[in-house]
């Protein structure tokens, strides 16, 4: 029953999982943060096709979706994404099913119940979120996936229950699934490679050309060799700033950013080592040892150990390996936590084992049934001594130990998977033993061909105790965040002071958007970012509580959406300008030339040859990628020299010395059906992305989350 409550209580969260086209319309994943609308006017949280979405409005849809939840901050903010999918789907998606009169009939939405065990919607619905595993009471014992029949029977249940309407979003969860599906198969129907298209694809991918070439790269001229004053760069910035790579997609703004990080203070870590010498005593004496460590140590997964004498941790002294059983050792600091160890009983186990193993993977799409028989098949062959190596050539799909005839060679404790470990060192699987073991590559079909001498082990169990700081600590990290806030409260003055004091961690970030998610080495800077955005240059925050940081930020530069000032990009410009000088000069030398060695000879350069270029090649041997020359290059009829090319990184000239014609094909088919699989793989992006930008989607998710 708990099991269904807490499949219930998540439908709301699926409402948003119809698809990848659904989730390509989400620009990028915001991390969220408090809201922030104190002194905001603007509550429009985006505007889609021309309507408003209100901040109330989207909340409350981020509200329907997470139902009565306890949600962390990743999982709330995974629900805003999906709440803005939602407002995209119905004002731009459903506009566009309905216009093409798609629909999903009951019988359709029944046989996706009734026979997918690989629908998205159902998979993610009876997954449990912690193990990403799918709950126990739906699976296939024969498949390892999701039971149909199993579901079918929940669903009756549901329906006649007053829960009822806990599965109606998943019903139209899967109805917009599978109408989402059908957009993208009739785009993709409608798309094809025409004769044509295949024809001059044909000739790009098949036709070669041999050239001659000659030419200078700029590299090849010292910058001194060429003088640029104020007057050359404005005057290229004027001709030029219209260009793209002298735009600002967006807004950016720079910021010094210095953090304050909260660590244990040595009056913490004595704390925490007089609590674990209170636990010591209990420990010692307590008979239950599992249930202790798990009700008593931060690790408890990983306090459970089999060690041989040299593999005992440095912190503790090599006598406890012959101590009684019973014995406690500690507490002893190990990265940054206080451990007992208990020494819980003695085994004798091999070291190392040798191996050979076949392994037969589990597919979504494999036949469970068929692949167990094929293994048992197997397994009574080799148990008539049939020749192991040959049979893991033939059928095992770990196709690196396959070539070696299954061989494995040695390995440790603790080097493979639990089970395929388990299973080899266990002492009930003796040398020449054939078993098998399903983990998650599949199952393995096992010889232990070869192992050490049983080495004695002891068993230990771990208590471990993380050292936290105190509020104290906390207190007193804030107060020197908060001093050094007051004291440099402009941006002159915090730059000196972190100059001064090389202790201060601090980042200098020059490219930070308002919809950003990551900033450095901060957690969750959402808070930070906004404040950047609603601040000016120059201005410092006060301290930024975040995990078990304090983060102090002060303005640096504010670049805005549009063409950028010449300051912004003078280096480029310089580098431009520099370029099209020298380019001058390498013309000058060229002078008039009527053949490719007299072009050579006159900037006094060997001219070179490069054979079987094709047109989707992206450079030519020696020249590089100049995408200028290429063109120029196929333009050019068999013998012809062209004239001087001033490229990206140099000035060349080509000479055609031969076309390889392409016969032209007789079948086509092949190509255009590779072009058109091309084309369809591009349909979630582009078709999604085309219907995006029509909509004139304004997300101003970042200015509120």
């Amino acid at each position: 029953m708990a099991v269904i409550n807490s499949i219930r209580k998540r439908s709301g969260l699926l409402i948003g999982t119809i698809g990848v086209a659904m989730v390509l319309f989400v620009g990028g994943d915001l991390l969220s943060g408090n809201t922030n609308l104190l002194n905001k006017q603007d509550t429009t949280v985006g505007v889609i096709d021309g309507d408003k979405v209100e901040y109330a409005e989207f909340e409350s849809m981020v509200q329907s979706l997470s139902g009565d939840q306890t949600l962390s901050q990743q999982q709330l903010e995974g629900v805003r994404i999906q709440a803005w999918n939602k407002f995209i789907q119905q004002k731009v998606l459903f506009k566009e099913y309905k216009a093409l009169g798609l629909s999903v009939a009951p019988e359709e939405l029944f046989d996706q119940i009734k026979n997918n065990p690989n629908n998205a919607v159902l998979k993610q619905y009876f997954t449990n979120p912690q193990t990403g595993q799918i709950y126990e009471q739906f699976v296939n014992p024969q498949t390892g996936r999701l039971d149909n029949n199993k579901v079918l029977l929940y669903i009756k249940n549901v329906m006649q229950s007053d829960q009822k309407e806990s599965w109606l979003p998943i019903e139209e969860a899967i109805s917009l699934g599978s109408i989402s599906n059908k957009y993208t198969t009739l785009i993709g129907e409608g798309i094809h490679g025409t004769s044509l298209d295949a024809k001059i694809k044909n000739a790009e991918d098949n036709q070669k050309i041999n050239l001659t070439w000659a030419g200078m790269s700029y590299n090849e001229i010292p910058d001194e060799d060429v003088t640029v004053d104020e007057s050359d760069l404005k005057s290229y910035y004027s001709a030029h700033k219209n260009e793209k790579e002298y735009k600002q997609e967006e807004t950016m703004r720079g910021a010094k950013v210095a953090i304050f990080t909260v660590e244990p203070s040595q009056k913490d870590f004595e704390y925490t080592l007089s609590e674990m010498n209170e636990t010591k005593a209990e420990f010692t004496s307590i008979d239950n040892d599992t249930l202790f460590v798990f009700q008593n140590s931060d690790e408890p997964r990983t306090a459970f150990q089999l060690l041989a004498e040299l593999e005992i941790p440095v912190e503790v002294d090599s006598s406890f390996f012959g101590s009684e059983v019973g014995t406690v050792y500690g507490p002893y600091l190990q990265n940054g936590s206080y451990v007992l160890t208990k020494k819980t009983g003695t085994r004798s186990v091999s070291d190392s084992v040798r191996a050979r193993h076949i392994l037969l993977p589990l597919k979504p799409e494999s036949d469970t049934a068929a692949t167990q028989a094929l293994v048992d098949s197997i397994k009574t062959e080799l148990n008539k001594k049939a020749d192991f190596a040959a049979m893991a050539t033939e059928y095992s799909e770990d196709f690196g130990s396959a070539q070696k005839g299954g061989d494995l060679d040695w390995f440790t404790q603790g080097r493979m998977v639990p089970e395929f470990n388990d299973i080899c060192f266990s002492n009930e699987t003796k040398v020449g033993d054939i078993v098998s073991v399903t983990t998650q590559f599949g199952i393995h079909i096992i010889e232990v061909t070869d192992r050490t001498k049983d080495i004695e082990k002891i068993e230990v169990a771990n208590v471990s105790r993380t050292v936290e700081p105190s509020n104290e600590t906390y207190d007193n990290v804030y107060n020197k965040a908060s001093a050094f806030s007051i004291n440099n409260d402009n941006l002159e003055k915090f730059s000196a002071a972190l100059e001064e004091d090389k202790t201060i961690e601090n980042f200098d970030y020059t490219t930070i958007k308002e919809g950003d998610k990551t900033l450095g080495s901060v957690e969750n800077p959402r808070t930070v970012i906004r404040w950047i955005y609603d601040n000016n240059i120059g201005d410092v925050s006060e301290p930024f509580e975040i995990g078990n940081q304090f983060v102090i930020s002060a303005i640096t530069n504010i670049k805005e959406e549009g063409i950028l000032p010449l300051s912004e990009v003078e280096d480029l410009v310089r580098t431009k300008v520099i370029n099209e000088k020298k380019s001058e000069i390498i013309l000058g030398k060229l002078g008039s030339f009527s053949t490719i060695e007299e072009a050579a000879s006159n900037i006094g350069k060997e001219f070179q040859s490069a054979n079987q270029i094709s047109f989707n090649m992206f450079s030519v041997a020696g020249i590089g990628p100049e995408s200028k020359v290429m063109g120029i290059l196929f333009g050019l009829p068999q013998g012809q020299i062209s004239e001087a090319i001033v490229g990206e990184n140099g000035v060349y000239v080509v000479r055609v010395d031969e076309i390889t014609e392409v016969p032209e094909a007789t079948d086509l088919t092949f190509i255009q059906d590779e072009m058109a699989r091309s084309f369809e793989s591009r349909i979630d992006v582009e078709v999604f992305e085309a219907l995006k930008e029509n909509a004139g989607i304004v997300d101003n998710r970042s200015k509120f989350y």
